[in-house]
């Protein structure tokens, strides 16, 4: 069934929306609500409408409604509009959509009279919701749903049948051609013409030729941004409805897809990301035919061209019309469309929808790797692969942020393996674009090659690997491109950059025949990049070399592997990801309880200061990883470690200085009488040591500890640590006190006096152990709890817990496994934070202490080492050693030279204020807190309740790892973002966690 003809000349539908709305007074509206409704309005506001006078109403009860004064000649549309909502208020569609209210007589429509003619008139419920056009950033969940109620309502209206359907009218796509015709001329703005004029040439044949066969159906047709309304549920942004069904009527089905993509694309960053999300979407709700999806790209361009131009003819006869279309945004859009090639906006379609990116891609891809054999080099010599990627060893000792010091590398290796051809892969992501955000905006790298590149001398010839015919020379941005039609239905083209001297258009090349030269380099060494194309360059102004890893699959459908025409004895084979080898290794070899984070691992290959570089390339801000202090692979910790391991590295039996120079300047960080220093290679172990040398020196077990801390992964420290032990059971041994979380817990922070509230629990459990006959061993506590949610302790907290353990003989521990070494930026270690009478008995340290080089240690007094001496000799075979030491010591100096506990202590409190700004405009975020560089955000359901925001958590981690920053939730209920950057984290650093939370919060998921 074809589109249905035109039954009315275009000046008349043209007329239909610069005619104006009716205007009545709202003294009369008041009169129709009263006399013809019932209804008493409380207040009238005017709302935006092309040929109708649209009015929001509340009534004394606070009920809403749409009155709707239409002109004359639109009863019979109004008519099948209100037959249409009966129809859609009958299914199941996920949104509300508008009802017509019955007059006093019972009638859906009514009429009023206005200087001799009949208005029709309509009361509709109003529908709650904000216009998706007003929400400025927008997820991939939200148009997903978009989408997929769009398709679920086409499905609905081509259910409905009407007798009487209403005339084709001025928006419909049959009629683009008049529309452009009648307005390009108004449009001021050379570009934008230039650019509708574009659209208008290349796509209204191809609609001329298609339109007609595509299934046809009753739709919304003016299904824009205005019209569907979005809700937000917590984080979540959904549809909440569907409104203005003015423009309803049999037509191409395929016109509501077109008409909403066209108006949601408007003001993005990346459109054909957009429509591929909605197409998808749709298509998975009500299915299209493949025709239709080939036709979808060419629709959105004409009705985005035809939106543009019918607002510049309506500004130059100062004509009616709806100032919603006459953005900006409208007309970037058409801009930016008129560049975008018809197979590349089609491919990204396709694509979405399951269906190959170009329909020769298949063929062409299976008649390349069937035929290798046949095919000849393009230059001869020693063809072998050349790693450019991120993971190659080229790159070691390059800082990854400087990108002439990866070129430089790059450049080096491949002239050092010359004489023979070394050979950059297809889609191999390379490691030479520069870092940026990434996301699915503009700011992703473009750096996943389309082709292969050979690496040979400036004037190597280069030659033909199939028989062609030169189609043309110098076209879009390719220095030659040749035309193959190896048999019947297999016709593809080969493309070459990099040529000086190229072959002439026309002519007809056998295979190994000369079709240029190799021209000098630039910022690589000279070669030519060979590339495939499934489609013509017709319209094309650039053929990428490489483009962003999310638009690699569609891409590589346009451009497929050229590998095969190095011919069959080549040894190069396209770049290939290893993370699913790797993933595969660990679920064979690692047990199943063996953590990873987020949903899709990262596989990680480099990483530099506060910076992770995985394997494709992509750059990460690393707000997470504690361990590495002073940042990833600091150049002097390298270089100390590296010459340490050349010249000594032996267990501490053997005497050599590094080691009593690190204990002298480790333990003069510590308060006088801390210093003996056991050496061991864990937070755990040391940690464990402390247990059992507090047991030994006390002759008791039990140990009093703060519920859901963290002290590490042995059967003893296991047995003190709540998120351990709730698996299996607390030992008997332990006693919990709450936690002092003054969010959460019983004092808060308005409690001035809620450390010492909180200690008395503490003190309270001392006294009713010994009472018992059971005075515990030892307090062991985290100077700021880590798993225990980043609670920072209270003020006064533990200066009285300590003096009361002193009274008591319990000995404390604590455990700066994770806030030690200057992170908290008030003092070096944590528990100097909570004033000078807290001096433990014994100091825990790991993690931090060598930037990622595994090393810890137990500080103590020597009146206790001297008393635990009796247990026999303490040893740890790699406790201590030599390149320990000389890493922790250099450690130390860099901290110092650094100014890095300065560091921490300004720039995490200004993280912390900027976080504090978002709480106030995001009621997600519940509490902000931390110390130094150990912060934490809390996200809640509800203020009030507190109900922990646990899967939102989880999902706005994902979506910081999306773009480029590292996070993961910590905490009972894994509901906050634990902030533990290096210290070298900078302010810019903190801006761009804060604003990549920002947008997450704002646009929602």
């Amino acid at each position: 069934m074809g589109v249905p003809t035109e039954d009315a000349k275009p000046d008349q539908r043209f007329e239909r929306i610069t005619a104006g709305v009716p205007e009545l007074a709202d003294e009369r509206l008041r009169e129709i609500l009263r006399d013809r409704y019932g209804l008493d309005a409380a207040s009238l506001r005017r709302l935006a409408g092309e040929t109708d006078q649209n009015t929001h109403v509340v009534d004394a009860t606070g009920a809403e409604y749409v009155l709707k004064v239409s002109g004359p000649a639109d009863r019979r549309a109004i008519e099948f509009q209100t037959a249409l909502l009966a129809h859609l208020a009958e299914q199941d569609l996920g949104v509300v959509m508008p009802r017509a209210v019955a007059d006093v007589s019972g009638a859906p429509v009514t009429s009023v009279s206005d200087g001799g003619r009949e208005l029709p008139v309509r009361l509709l419920t109003w529908v709650p919701g904000t216009p998706l056009a007003e929400v400025g950033r927008r997820s991939a969940e939200l148009l997903a749903d978009v989408g997929a109620a769009a398709g679920r309502l086409t499905a609905a209206t081509a259910a409905f049948v009407h007798p009487d359907p209403p005339a084709p009218h001025y928006w419909e796509f049959p009629h683009a051609g008049a529309v452009l015709a009648a307005s390009i001329g108004h449009v001021g703005d050379a570009a934008l013409r230039a650019a509708a004029v574009a659209i208008r040439d290349r796509y209204l044949p191809l609609l001329d030729e298609k339109l007609p066969g595509l299934p046809v159906a009753i739709v919304h047709h003016d299904l824009n941004a205005f019209n569907i309304l979005v809700r937000r549920d917590g984080g979540r942004r959904r549809v909440a409805g569907v409104i203005d069904f003015g423009d309803a009527l049999p037509t191409a089905r395929i016109a509501d897809l077109a008409v909403l993509a066209s108006s949601v694309m408007r003001g993005t960053a990346s459109p054909l990301h957009v429509l591929a999300t909605l197409a998808v979407a749709y298509h998975d709700a009500r299915p299209l035919a493949e025709a239709e999806l080939d036709l979808l790209f060419p629709l959105v361009a004409v009705r985005s061209a035809t939106v543009a131009v019918t607002a510049a003819r309506l500004d130059a006869e100062r004509r009616h019309g709806d100032p919603r279309h006459r953005s900006a945004a409208a007309a970037d859009l058409v801009r930016t469309l008129s560049e975008i090639p018809a197979d590349v906006g089609r491919a990204a379609v396709r694509h979405a929808c399951g269906l190959p990116a170009h329909p020769a891609g298949p063929a062409v891809t299976a008649w390349l790797a069937e035929n290798a054999a046949s095919a000849v080099a393009p230059v001869e010599g020693s063809l072998a692969p050349v790693d450019l990627s991120a993971s190659s060893a080229i790159y070691d000792g390059a800082d990854p942020r400087d990108h002439d010091a990866l070129r430089a590398a790059a450049g080096a290796e491949i002239l050092r393996r010359r004489p023979g051809v070394p050979v950059g892969r297809y889609g191999e992501p390379r490691f030479l674009a520069p870092r940026r955000r990434r996301g699915t905006g503009p700011d992703e790298p473009a750096n996943v090659h389309l082709g292969i590149d050979l690496f040979a001398g400036a004037g190597t010839a280069v030659r033909t690997p199939l028989p062609g015919r030169v189609e043309a020379a110098d076209i879009a941005g390719v220095d030659l491109v040749l035309l193959h039609e190896p048999v019947e239905g297999v016709r593809f083209r080969t493309l070459y950059t990099g040529l000086t001297d190229p072959a002439s258009a026309g002519d007809e090349i056998a295979a190994g025949g000369r079709i240029g030269r190799i021209a000098p380099g630039g910022a690589l060494p000279p070669h030519v990049r060979v590339q495939v194309a499934a489609a013509p360059l017709d319209g094309w102004t650039g053929v990428p070399a490489a483009v962003p890893d999310s638009e690699t699959a569609m891409w590589q459908g346009l451009f497929p592997d050229p590998t095969p025409l190095l011919g069959a004895q080549n040894a190069v084979a396209p770049w290939t990801s290893g993370i699913g080898k790797a993933l595969e290794g660990r679920r064979t070899h690692l047990p199943d309880s063996h953590p990873m984070y987020f949903k899709r691992p990262i596989s990680m290959v480099r990483a530099r200061d506060c910076r992770f570089y995985d394997e494709e390339g992509r750059s990460y801000l690393d707000a997470l990883n504690n361990v590495t202090l002073v940042g990833h692979s600091h150049p002097r910790l390298v270089e100390t470690a590296s010459r340490q391991l050349g010249r000594l590295n032996t267990n501490t039996r053997f005497v050599y200085d590094t080691l009593t120079e690190y204990a002298e300047r480790l333990t003069a960080t510590l308060p006088d009488g801390l210093d003996v220093v056991y050496f061991v290679n864990s937070g755990s172990e040391a940690n464990d040591l402390a247990l059992r040398m507090s047991r030994y020196l006390t002759k008791r077990d039990d140990v009093v500890i703060i519920d859901d801390a963290y002290h590490g992964y042995t059967s003893v420290v296991s047995d003190v640590s709540p998120s351990r032990y709730k698996h299996y059971g607390k030992p008997d041994t332990t006693h919990p006190t709450p936690n002092p979380d003054r969010y959460r817990g019983a004092y808060g922070y308005d409690d001035p006096d809620a450390g010492a509230k909180y200690a008395q629990h503490v003190i309270d459990a001392f006294d009713r152990l010994a009472a018992e006959g059971r005075a515990p061993a030892a307090y062991l506590f985290e100077a700021l709890l880590a798993g225990g949610g980043q609670v920072v302790l209270p003020p006064g907290y533990l200066a009285p817990i300590f003096a009361a353990a002193a009274e008591r003989g319990v000995l404390t521990i604590a455990d700066e496994v994770q806030v030690g070494f200057a992170r908290l930026g008030e003092a070096f270690w944590g528990f100097q934070t909570q004033g000078p009478d807290v001096v433990p008995d014994f100091v825990t340290m790991g993690k931090a202490m060598g930037n990622g080089f595994p090393m810890a240690a137990m500080v103590t007094t020597r009146e206790i080492s001297r008393a635990f001496d009796p247990t026999g000799r303490f040893f740890s075979t790699y406790g201590g050693n030599p390149v320990a030491c000389a890493v922790g010591l250099e450690l130390l100096n860099i901290v110092e030279d650094e100014g890095l506990q300065h560091n921490a202590l300004v720039v995490g409190q200004y993280l912390r204020d900027r976080l504090a700004g978002l709480a106030e405009r995001h009621p997600l975020i519940g509490d902000v807190r931390g110390q130094g560089f150990y912060s934490g955000v809390e996200f809640v359901l509800d203020r009030a309740t507190k109900e922990p925001a646990s899967d939102e958590t989880l999902i706005i981690c994902e979506r910081l790892k999306d773009e480029g920053v590292l996070v993961y939730p910590t905490g009972p209920a894994w509901n906050i973002l634990k902030l533990k950057p290096p210290l070298t984290f900078t302010r810019a650093d903190a801006d761009e966690f804060t604003d990549t939370l920002d947008d997450i919060l704002e646009t929602g998921w």
